[in-house]
């Protein structure tokens, strides 16, 4: 059976838009803010790193993700199953730009039912809205269960409509004096530039990502913005390119995402993406991260935290490393777009059906006493 003959199966075994809560046995938005950050406590999500980091912040973290819950299923959404007690599974999306959405902070009490549950009610609303243009989560590589399931995406989605990428994140401190370089000018974004941005972010990071980011239609992400202005919130993203001094080919960029102070328990929502030529020179590769960081970091001065968040490849990370910004951990970005959504639900589909198999096989095999 063709991959498409497999994606028109499966939108028929979908059941109508208006029954998807009830079909896949699913509350959205039913959890108070309250009692979903203390689930998130009682499953350790909040693992200690990362609480150190969003605790000083947390009442204004509740206050964002309370003003973006009043947009409706608009700006942000949690989709919930299970009860006290089966225990209770929820995933969480916000938009990160105008028909992009980010799928977040997947947390269950060992029910993988209900984890089933609103990872597929999630997709199906998706799919059947036909709205949705794209889709991305963030997972660490290290942590066991969300690579087992979006590390392995690409197998089924393809290349053609999703992608996997590793990067570094680090916090880099905004009182950090940055050296002075020379034979590298940076400007800031403007529509003139759209080509040339398009063309770095591809080499850099992929196609897939900037059809996900929206790079050839909203760099500064105005449309969303007005969608959170609606709710007393903002969203923006700033740009800025790196060139030699005597050639007109970018050689490397820096985005600047601002958003709801951690709509993202690691603050991607706000954070710093720098894009790098991979042909750039070693010995032009400190200048040209130093350049843009520094002209970046304008975009932060008035930033909740004392640190910007940076996402870089390795060649740009041995910069951040000497220059003393702190590194925090690995993360995988997982992208999939609107076409290939019926084999993002076909493979969240099957990697449960294997999980569940593998469940009651265990609870029916015979216990012995040694």
């Amino acid at each position: 059976m063709s991959l498409d003959a497999l994606d028109q199966r499966t939108l028929r075994s979908l059941p109508r838009l208006s029954d998807v809560h009830t079909s896949y046995g699913v509350e959205v938005n039913a959890l108070s803010i309250n009692q979903l950050f203390a689930l998130y406590e009682r499953t350790g999500f909040l693992y200690p790193g990362k609480a150190a980091r969003l605790t000083p912040h947390l009442g204004q973290v509740r206050e964002n993700w309370r003003r973006m819950l009043r947009g409706g299923e608009s700006l942000l959404y949690v989709i919930s199953a299970g009860n006290d007690k089966s225990g209770l599974a929820s995933i969480a999306v916000w938009r990160t730009t105008h028909h992009g959405w980010m799928s977040q902070h997947l947390v269950s009490e060992n029910n993988p039912l209900a984890s089933r549950a609103v990872m597929l009610a999630g997709t199906a609303a998706s799919i059947l809205r036909g709205i949705d243009e794209s889709y991305q989560n963030w997972f660490r590589p290290e942590n066991r269960f969300p690579s087992r399931v979006f590390g392995s995406m690409v197998q089924t989605i393809g290349t053609s409509h999703s992608s996997i990428q590793q990067h570094m994140y680090f916090a880099l401190s905004r009182k950090l004096p940055l050296p002075s370089t020379g034979g590298i000018r940076v400007v800031p974004y403007d529509s003139s530039h759209n080509e040339a941005l398009c063309a770095i972010a591809s080499v850099s990071r992929g196609d897939i990502y900037v059809n996900a980011e929206e790079l050839a239609s909203d760099v500064e992400l105005q449309a969303v913005d007005e969608l959170y202005r609606g709710v007393g919130l903002r969203r923006t993203r700033k740009v800025w390119l790196a060139y030699h001094e005597s050639k007109n080919e970018p050689v490397g960029a820096a985005l600047a995402y601002r958003g709801p102070l951690g709509a993202n328990f690691s603050y991607l929502e706000n954070r710093c993406d720098l894009l790098l030529d991979p042909g750039l020179g070693d010995a032009d590769v400190s200048d040209v991260v130093i350049s843009l960081l520094r002209a970046a970091s304008k975009e932060y001065e008035d930033f909740e935290l004392g640190t910007i968040p940076v996402i870089a490849d390795s060649v740009a990370s041995v910069v951040l490393i000497q220059l003393g910004a702190e590194y925090l951990r690995d993360y995988c970005q997982g992208i999939w777009l609107k076409d290939g959504s019926l084999r993002f639900y076909r493979h969240v589909e099957g990697f449960y059906s294997k999980l569940l198999a593998r469940s009651e096989k265990h609870a029916m095999e015979p216990s012995f006493a040694y």
